[in-house]
C-alpha cells in the first residue's frame, strides 16, 4: 500500500471489523447448548495441573506485567492518537463546525493540520473572522488558531468534538460606532466553545477614526447556556489593563452580570452589578468607580441606549457630594447631569492645579469636541485660605470643544454676592475666556475692611459693578472691554485697571491668578487711584 492510499484509508473501518468478529464469535458460543454435555467427564480427561501451575504464576512479578503489558498500552495509546495524522481536513467542513453552526461567518486561508501533543488538536493558519455588521471588513484576523479535540471518537474525524479554542497571534478591529450589531449578533450566537486569546491586540475605531489599542492581550471566554465568563489582560496606555466579566442567567427573563477593571499604574477601579431583562432590554443595578481617594458609588437605570443616575454618592479629596441625571450614548454622546456638593475644598483643587506643568495647565482647558452636555453644579461650601467665597452654583453646557458658562453665581457671605456669565472658546491655535460679570455689595464697610481698604469713602463707593472682557488663556493675559459702577469707568482708567491687573495678577501666570494676597494688593492699588 502506498503512502496516498495509506493516508486515506480510514483507520476506524478496522475497528469495525474487529468488533464484527468479535459479536460473531460471542454468537457462537451462545448457540452452544452445554447442557448436553457431561461436563465432570470432560474434567476427567483435562490435565487439572495446568491450572495449578497457572495459579502458581506470580503475575505481579513477571515479564509480561513488568514490560510488556505497560508497553503494549502505551504503544496503542500512540496509535490511538497518532493516526488522525495522516487523515485529511476539508476546509468548508471545519469553517461549517466551528463557525456557521454558531452564526458566525469565517474563512480559513491556511493549511489545517493535526499535533498529538500535548493534547489532540487541529491547528489552523490564518483564520479570519467576518464583521458582524459588514461582511467585507474584517473582525478577527489570527496567524494560528488551536481546536482541542475530545479522546473521545478520536478515530472517526466525522465525529470529532471540539472542546476548546485557542486563538494565537490576533488582531481584533472594534468599531464602537457599531456596538449595537454587535451586541444583537452576540445574542444569536450559540454553543461555543472555551476560547482563549493569546499574544495579540484589540484596535477600537469610531467610525474610521483609529481611538486607542490594547496590546499584548491575552483573554479567557466560557460559555455554557447559563453562564459567561471572561477574564482579559493587556498593554493599554502603557499601563497593565485587567478586566472580568461575569454573567448568568437567573430566570426565563432577567441575566445577572457582574464586570471589574483595573489600571494598576493609574491606580484606578470600576466595577459594576447589574441585570438585564432580556424582553425590553433594560438594565438595573449599580456601579463603583476609584481613582486614588476619589469614589463614587451609583444606582442607575439603563434604557434605550441612556444611562439614568438615580442616586449617588461622590467623594474626594476635592469635594463631596451626590448627582443625578442621565447620559446618553448612541446616536451621539450627550450628557444632563446635577452635582449637588455639600462642599468644594478650593485650597486643595488649586494647589494641584499648580503642581501641573504650564502645558499640562492649558490642556485642562482644551475639551474634546465629542463632549456635548450639561452640568447644574452647586455646591453648600467652599473651603479656602481667605474664606471669600462661601458658596456658589453654576450651569455649564458643552458643544463641540467649547464651553459656555449660562451661569455662575458667587455667595460671598456678608460682603455680597457675584455672577458670571462667558465661553471658553477652543481653537487649535488658542483658548480664550469671554465673560461678563457683576458684582454686588451688601456691606461696604466690610468689603473694604476685607481687601484693607480703610481710608476710602464708604459712602462714595459703588454698590454693584459690572466688568465686561476676554482672558487669554493661553498667553495668560486678561483684556478689559468695559467697567462700570454707578456710572461708566473711562478708557483711561480701564487702561490702567488692566495693566494692574496683568502685572499683578498675572505676574507668574496661572500661580499667581487665585491668589488672595495679590487681589487685595491690586484691588487697593486701583480703589486708591480711581477715589
Amino acid at each position: 500500500m502506498n503512502y496516498y492510499n495509506f493516508k486515506r484509508y480510514k483507520f476506524s473501518t478496522v475497528f469495525k471489523n474487529i468488533n464484527t468478529m468479535g459479536n460473531k464469535f460471542f454468537k457462537i458460543l451462545n448457540s452452544i447448548e452445554f447442557k448436553r454435555y457431561n461436563l465432570k467427564k470432560f474434567y476427567k480427561y483435562f490435565n487439572l495441573e495446568i491450572f495449578q501451575n497457572i495459579r502458581n504464576i506470580k503475575f505481579l512479578h513477571s515479564k509480561f506485567f513488568l514490560i510488556h503489558l505497560p508497553a503494549f498500552i502505551i504503544f496503542f495509546g500512540l496509535l490511538y492518537l497518532i493516526i488522525p495524522s495522516f487523515y485529511n481536513y476539508d476546509k468548508s467542513k471545519i469553517e461549517t463546525l466551528l463557525c456557521n453552526k454558531k452564526n458566525i461567518e469565517c474563512s480559513i486561508k491556511g493549511d489545517i493540520s493535526y499535533n498529538f501533543y500535548p493534547t489532540p488538536r487541529l491547528k489552523i493558519k490564518n483564520l479570519v473572522i467576518n464583521d458582524f455588521s459588514d461582511k467585507k471588513k474584517i473582525l478577527i484576523a489570527v496567524k494560528d488558531t488551536y481546536i482541542k479535540l475530545s479522546f473521545k471518537n478520536l478515530l472517526v474525524k466525522e465525529q470529532h468534538k471540539f472542546d476548546s479554542a485557542k486563538l494565537h497571534d490576533y488582531e481584533i478591529n472594534f468599531n464602537l460606532k457599531d456596538l449595537k450589531e454587535y451586541k444583537n449578533s452576540l445574542s444569536k450566537i450559540t454553543g461555543l466553545i472555551p476560547i482563549q486569546f493569546d499574544a495579540g491586540r484589540i484596535i477600537f475605531f469610531n467610525g474610521k477614526d483609529y481611538v486607542a489599542t490594547i496590546d499584548n492581550t491575552e483573554a479567557k471566554i466560557k460559555f455554557n447556556n447559563n453562564f459567561i465568563d471572561l477574564i482579559l489582560k493587556g498593554k493599554f496606555l502603557n499601563d497593565d489593563i485587567y478586566i472580568n466579566y461575569s454573567g448568568k442567567t437567573i430566570d426565563d427573563d432577567k441575566l445577572s452580570s457582574d464586570i471589574l477593571l483595573k489600571m494598576s499604574k493609574l491606580n484606578f477601579l470600576a466595577k459594576s452589578n447589574f441585570t438585564r431583562s432580556k424582553k425590553d432590554k433594560n438594565i438595573n443595578g449599580n456601579f463603583l468607580i476609584k481613582k486614588d481617594k476619589t469614589r463614587i458609588t451609583a444606582v442607575f437605570d439603563y434604557k434605550n441606549d441612556q444611562l439614568l443616575i438615580n442616586k449617588s454618592n461622590l467623594k474626594s479629596s476635592f469635594f463631596e457630594g451626590d448627582a443625578k441625571g442621565e447620559i446618553t450614548f448612541l446616536p451621539y454622546f450627550n450628557f444632563d447631569l446635577d452635582l449637588n456638593l455639600n462642599n468644594i475644598n478650593f485650597t486643595k483643587l488649586y494647589n494641584n492645579f499648580l503642581v501641573l506643568n504650564e502645558e499640562e495647565q492649558k490642556k485642562l482647558f482644551k475639551i474634546s469636541n465629542k463632549i456635548n452636555g450639561k452640568i447644574n453644579l452647586s455646591s453648600d461650601k467652599i473651603y479656602s485660605g481667605y474664606d471669600l467665597v462661601r458658596s456658589l452654583e453654576a450651569r455649564v453646557d458643552f458643544k463641540n470643544g467649547n464651553i459656555f458658562i449660562d451661569q455662575l453665581l458667587f455667595n460671598l457671605g456678608k460682603l455680597g454676592a457675584s455672577d458670571l456669565v462667558g465661553k471658553i472658546d477652543n481653537d487649535k491655535k488658542f483658548s480664550t475666556l469671554q465673560f461678563e460679570t457683576n458684582i454686588y455689595v451688601d456691606n461696604k464697610k466690610k468689603f473694604l475692611s476685607k481687601f484693607g481698604i480703610y481710608n476710602y469713602n464708604k459712602e462714595n463707593f459703588p454698590s454693584n459693578f459690572f466688568i465686561s472682557g476676554n482672558f487669554d488663556l493661553d498667553n495668560t493675559r486678561a483684556t478689559f472691554y468695559e467697567i462700570s459702577a454707578d456710572e461708566k469707568v473711562t478708557n483711561e482708567d480701564v487702561n490702567f485697571i488692566e495693566k494692574e491687573f496683568n502685572e499683578s495678577m498675572f505676574e507668574n501666570g496661572f500661580d499667581s491668578l487665585f491668589l488672595f494676597p495679590k487681589f487685595k494688593e491690586f484691588v487697593k492699588t486701583i480703589t486708591g487711584e480711581i477715589d
